[in-house]
């Protein structure tokens, strides 16, 4: 299906269908889908994104090399394009590659970041790494101005039970999201062959922060709960 680029501003009055969904949830499901021969040969991912009764808003293919996939594991850059219903372009994440830590010595090479547009090609922010032993976050809008924290635990237990990890505002103050990790406990989870996460919108928030929030959690997933961990980790 040949993909349409959307121009419109995220919050602008004529949002697209996958947004104008985002807009009005308070809860969305991110589902990796997964097939057993991804295991021993991994191909680009795919997620859908839910929304209520499970209604699919949002679908996500994941661009990149083969031999990165292979070769460097949850470390690769990639960009990952969503696209609604329609077969529209709404968002792009993109990530470059950066060495591992214990790697490279410069602390420019080792922070991980993911850069979030909407439409393709808008830059509307980036999700930047603080700490690269223990996960912070931070995400700066268009403005430069920090919008989001984010920290949690690096001891958290990420096969045996749920993971939930706090959202803040740039001061780390108020509580204005989640993104849980769920976890059934079982083999699934240890060899990788499950990956589903819920982004819950505790406060109001505008389409475009809820974006930004979006790009986060697969930045997280990637650095802390992919089967191939950074050296560090």
């Amino acid at each position: 299906m040949e993909k349409i680029p959307i121009t419109s501003q995220p919050g602008s009055e004529a949002l697209p269908s996958g947004l104008k969904d985002l807009e009005s949830l308070e809860e969305i499901t991110v589902h990796q889908h997964l097939e057993a021969g991804d295991m021993c040969f991994q191909r680009p991912s795919r997620y859908s994104v839910y929304g209520k009764e499970d209604d699919s808003i949002l679908y996500a293919q994941e661009v990149s090399e083969c031999y990165a996939r292979q070769c460097l594991g949850a470390m690769r850059a990639f960009v990952l394009k969503f696209s609604n219903q329609e077969g529209q372009d709404l968002i792009r994440l993109r990530r470059p590659l950066r060495c591992p830590c214990g790697v490279c010595w410069w602390w420019c090479c080792c922070v991980q970041e993911l850069s979030i547009e909407s439409p393709p090609g808008q830059e509307i922010g980036v999700i930047m790494e603080e700490r690269c032993c223990c996960p912070v976050y931070k995400i700066i809008d268009e403005n430069e101005s920090v919008v989001f924290r984010i920290g949690f635990s690096c001891c958290l237990c990420k096969l045996c039970s749920d993971v939930v990890i706090p959202i803040y505002d740039g001061r780390g103050e108020q509580l204005l999201a989640e993104i849980k990790k769920s976890s059934a406990g079982d083999w699934g989870d240890y060899c990788g062959s499950r990956n589903d996460f819920i982004i819950s919108y505790l406060q109001p928030l505008r389409v475009q922060d809820k974006i930004l929030l979006l790009g986060a959690s697969f930045l997280i997933d990637f650095n802390f709960f992919e089967k191939q961990q950074r050296s560090c980790c």
